[in-house]
């Protein structure tokens, strides 16, 4: 009893010390016991074959005995053991073994437990979304967080490795309490951490726990076991492999790494751990064509499927809670594992040439911009650019000029922005300015298609009827299904309605429509998106999920319309909507920008050509 709470307790070597004094005084049960717990031990060893071996015999005298509560331990250590092995699908039967066991046995949050495990078995498989959903089952089971804080980390770490920062952020912290307070330490728990700073764009905690750190020495001292796993298991386990080969070579064998990892998930559709390999690479890019090469890989998105049914329903019951006013969070969690079980391959598209190019990427709390002009490469670091943003917006505000210093010296320019410049009002820098999120959503070809309108309610001032009058199509019902189903294949549509911004996730951003709110993963949903968007609304933050569906143009504002304005504003816009960058440089004064593709067709077909950006 006292090696089994020294064990439970982190003190091995005093747990083996009470094992080493009864051992020779033990038979039958009560030494099979023993050998468990022996077991249990070089599961924490760097040779998982070993502890297996062990455990296999063990359970099998534990089941002669029918000692069950004890088979149920050394099935969770063999599962363990054998997750170290990468094998997985025999370690899945035993936590599910265990699990069964303990519940027969009354032991709730110990079958918590196990089927925790179950879900960093999914983790290990590269099932995100597996893995996520049965986190959430063990803690709904009771599983005790306060005693193992450890789940709290694994849970944090499938979060962040799907992209969830602000949730693993919000999970993280109690457990970094609860491991303070009882003096424990988890080497992956600083790492984690500093992670999750950096992917907010607070490089901070990493440069604190830079290479003196203890706890991230530790870490480090896995690599070589994990990097051996890069040529066998799952995708997603050989892509965890290689990122542990980059962390571990030099500068030319850690971009070689970074790239053997990314054609794993290239060909086997994956997306994790991609932001990884490419922000490792990112951080190794010396010139300015490396700069942009390893941005785009570390910007591209993997889309949704449209017409997901699991998303449809999980979507129609969040926008019923919200407006019964009932609790949004797990709804919106659900919502987020559904896109992550049904993303599909990125479509390739073609780069813009004959335009001058300037790209921005945030890396390690650094913003860098990348301008490509008549073939030739520069890079520069931009020192502030919140105030930059904020000094835009005030003069506009104020019916000044804007005066910025930050585009090519050149009349037509292609933006690719990144943090806190997608709120730039790129359109009043004076240029013809095509605000793209990445090289792959520049869209050169046009297919037409019906006019639409879309009204929401509770508007002031609808300027639709007018232009509608003026320019034809048709005014839709405005509900979040049928607005849906007359996007399908649109060419120009029109959205005036209220839009909120959602501050973590921009896919929760929405548009207020008659029955609630049309959600970004609604946009996700549309199997052929429209050509051009114009969105009158205020600050909808749903430019990038229009782009990201597959729409060629949006022409969209970062500030508040005043209403007296719209209607004139919006008339110009129509006046000019063939020609999208045209039009946003008339309105630039209100705050809107074209994002996409706003050269007019018949221009951007001749210009538009196969040629992908490589890194030199």
């Amino acid at each position: 009893m006292l090696a089994w709470i020294e064990l439970d307790r982190g003190r091995r070597k005093r747990s083996l010390q009470h094992l080493d004094l009864a051992t020779p005084r033990l038979r039958g049960r009560e030494l099979a016991r023993a050998r468990c717990l022996r077991g249990l031990h070089l599961c924490q060893e760097a040779e998982p074959r070993l502890a297996i071996a062990e455990l296999t015999a063990v359970v099998r005298e534990l089941r002669r005995y029918g000692d069950e509560r004890w088979l149920a331990n050394a099935l969770i250590g063999r599962g363990i053991a054998r997750c170290n092995a990468t094998r997985l699908t025999s370690a899945e039967a035993d936590f599910r073994a265990a699990e069964t066991l303990l519940r027969v046995l009354g032991e709730p949050g110990r079958a918590a437990m196990c089927l925790h495990n179950r879900g960093f078995v999914a983790m290990l498989a590269g099932d995100l979304p597996l893995a996520l959903r049965r986190y959430e089952e063990a803690a709904k089971a009771g599983l005790d967080s306060a005693s193992r804080p450890e789940a709290l980390v694994d849970r944090a770490e499938a979060l962040l490795a799907a992209g969830l920062t602000a949730d693993a952020r919000r999970v993280l912290a109690p457990a970094m309490e609860l491991l303070r307070r009882c003096d424990r330490h988890v080497p992956e728990l600083a790492v984690l951490s500093a992670r999750c700073a950096l992917r907010d764009g607070d490089p901070a905690p990493a440069i604190r726990h830079g290479g003196t750190d203890a706890e991230f020495m530790l870490a480090a001292g896995k690599l070589d076991a994990v990097a051996a796993h890069r040529f066998r298991g799952p995708a997603q386990t050989r892509a965890l492999g290689w990122l542990a080969q980059a962390r571990r070579s030099d500068r030319r064998g850690a971009l070689a790494a970074c790239r053997a990892g990314l054609k794993v998930l290239d060909e086997h559709h994956g997306d994790w751990p991609r932001r990884e390999l490419t922000g490792h690479a990112l951080g190794l890019a010396r010139t300015a064509r490396e700069v942009l090469h390893w941005s785009e890989q570390h910007r591209a998105s993997v889309p949704l499927p449209p017409n997901d049914p699991g998303l449809a329903q999980a979507l129609t019951d969040l926008r019923r809670a919200k407006a019964f006013g009932l609790p949004l969070e797990a709804l919106e969690r659900n919502v987020r594992r559904l896109t992550l079980a049904s993303r599909r391959s990125a479509s390739t598209s073609t780069a813009p040439t004959g335009l001058p190019l300037i790209s921005f990427i945030v890396h390690e709390g650094q913003m860098k911009a990348v301008t490509l002009v008549d073939g030739r490469a520069r890079m520069r670091v931009v020192p502030d650019p919140s105030e930059l943003v904020r000094t835009a917006k005030l003069a506009l505000r104020a019916g000044r000029a804007v005066t910025i210093d930050l585009l090519p010296d050149a009349e037509e320019v292609v933006v690719i922005p990144d943090g806190v410049l997608h709120e730039m009002p790129w359109a009043a820098l004076g240029r013809r300015v095509h605000v793209i999120p990445s090289l792959s959503r520049w869209r050169p070809s046009a297919r037409g298609g019906h006019r639409l309108w879309v009204t929401g309610p509770g508007l002031s001032h609808d300027e639709v009827p007018a232009l509608q009058q003026e320019h034809g199509g048709s005014i839709t019902e405005s509900t979040v299904e049928s607005t849906l189903a007359r996007l399908d294949g649109a060419g120009i549509v029109h959205i005036a309605a209220h839009g909120h911004v959602h501050p973590d996730n921009p896919l929760f951003s929405h548009l207020e429509l008659r029955d609630g709110p049309l959600y970004g993963y609604d946009i996700a949903r549309i199997a052929h998106p429209p050509e051009t968007v114009v969105l009158s609304a205020c600050e909808s933050g749903l430019a990038r999920a229009f782009l990201d569906a597959g729409t060629r143009t949006v022409i969209a504002s970062v500030l508040p319309v005043p209403d007296a304005r719209v209607g004139a504003a919006m008339a110009e816009v129509h006046r000019l909507v063939d020609h999208p960058a045209e039009a946003a440089r008339a309105v630039a004064h209100l705050g809107f920008s074209c994002y996409g593709t706003g050269t007019r067709v018949a221009a951007c077909r001749a210009a538009a050509n196969d040629v992908p950006v490589q890194s030199s």
